[in-house]
């Protein structure tokens, strides 16, 4: 069964989906402004002070 059949098929499974896709979108997007801040440190060995 095909995940969009599924979906037809179950409707009450479409708000699930958005909210973990927007929950997964927003994760993923904090994850990497955090990354890119200036405070991480994430190789200690070429740069040990920030």
């Amino acid at each position: 069964m095909n995940f969009f059949q599924l979906l037809r098929k179950k409707k009450e499974l479409i708000p699930l989906v958005a909210f973990m896709t927007v929950a997964a979108t927003g994760a993923t997007s904090f994850a990497l402004y955090s990354l890119r801040k200036t405070d991480v440190i994430i190789d200690r060995k070429r740069n040990p002070e920030p």
